[in-house]
């Protein structure tokens, strides 16, 4: 039996050197094709997800895993978060070190919340520093030694960044600040929705600080339908941590498309709910943009949407019905200040799925039956 679904990853709202756009396009495509063999072979949203941000953080490219932006002491701190949309469970892990891939973790967080603990306690749903890599060792998860997860382009950067903040503030030089975080939203053949996000944060933050991509709300947001009426939703957001934390980004861009017509919801909400959010009233320039899904489970009929107030965005996205994966590099409008005004665009697509009613059935026995997936 084949297995249907569809993959869409981004590897950053920031700042894309041209020279480098093949090189975004090898690893988006590289993300997109494990994603597609993961739903072919009959797995879930959740693990395509997965499967696609492993490719995005094991590249030197991006800001997620290996390669990530350095802390102020120099050392590597990751942030990642899975949203399952059917069970509606969240995992994340915030400012960690040695945990080779970070979606990994985040992962297995998000599938021990079907799980209940003796004496009545709660299985976490985010972990951090210390208490989160000895989580991962004990799940046998790949630890590294931090040198490791160092780049030698992350280290440049890191060198210049620290020579420049002697003589100028850092904050209007693009280049050196990116914010080339990844995410991936997925749906499978059984209408499940799943996002997830990974992130090394800011350039020189300061140690222990947790960015979006663990908050709950900010980095990642999935609701798979429940009466087969309302579309199935998944978004995941990038740009500057602690802007789309104050707004709840993520789920704020998700549940605009709900809204008839996609497009016009989304640039409504990236205008009212981000750029001119009071939450925002002292931020000078408003740095971020979203991935998001909306999928009718009745006609497996969705729409790819993808806005961002920063001067590119980088996204990919791949049916299992599709060859090959096709990659976007959307600019701000020349003129056009980042911080002040979005793009938004966006992409139909189709997914063969099993009939709602067989599904919701599906859907109440397996969680019934074992509380996961």
């Amino acid at each position: 039996m084949n297995m249907h679904g569809f993959i869409a990853v981004h590897c950053g709202a920031g700042y894309h050197s041209d020279t480098l756009k093949k090189e975004y396009q090898k690893v988006c495509y590289a993300a997109c094709r494990k994603a597609t063999q993961a739903l072919r072979e009959g797995g879930n949203a959740v693990e395509a997800v997965e499967k696609a941000i492993i490719e995005l953080e094991n590249s030197p490219l991006t800001n997620a895993g290996y390669g990530s932006n350095l802390s102020w002491n120099g050392l590597v701190e990751c942030d990642a978060s899975i949203m399952n949309g059917q069970t509606l469970h969240f995992g994340a892990c915030g400012a960690v070190s040695n945990v080779w891939n970070p979606i990994t973790l985040a992962k297995h967080l998000c599938i021990k919340q079907c799980n209940s603990l003796s004496l009545g306690r709660v299985p976490p749903c985010i972990l951090t520093g210390q208490g989160a890599k000895t989580w991962a060792e004990r799940m046998g998860l790949e630890i590294v030694d931090n040198k490791r997860m160092i780049s030698a382009r992350a280290l440049r950067n890191y060198k210049h960044c620290k020579r420049k903040l002697k003589r100028y503030s850092l904050q209007n030089d693009i280049k050196f600040s990116p914010l080339d975080t990844v995410g991936a939203v997925c749906v499978d053949s059984n209408g499940v929705v799943a996002a997830g996000a990974s992130s090394g944060g800011v350039s020189l933050k300061h140690e222990g600080r947790v960015g979006q991509a663990a908050s709950f709300g900010s980095g990642v947001w999935a609701i798979m339908s429940r009466d087969g009426a309302t579309p199935s939703i998944a978004s995941c957001t990038s740009g500057c941590g602690e802007h789309l934390i104050r707004t709840q980004l993520a789920k704020n861009t998700a549940e605009s498309l709900l809204q008839p017509s996609p497009v016009i919801s989304l640039d409504k909400c990236l205008k009212e709910d981000f750029i001119q959010s009071p939450f925002l009233w002292d931020v000078s320039e408003r740095l971020g943009g979203t991935l998001a899904m909306k999928f009718d489970p009745q006609t497996g009929y969705g729409d790819l949407l993808w806005g961002h107030t920063t001067k590119t965005m980088c996204v990919s996205y791949m049916s299992t019905e599709s060859e090959r994966p096709k990659c976007v590099i959307s600019h701000l409008p020349s003129k056009v200040v980042p911080g002040w005004k979005a793009v938004v665009s966006g992409q139909p697509f189709k997914v063969p799925i099993q009939p709602f009613p067989v599904l919701q059935w599906e859907i109440k026995t397996d969680l019934n039956s074992n509380g996961s997936l």
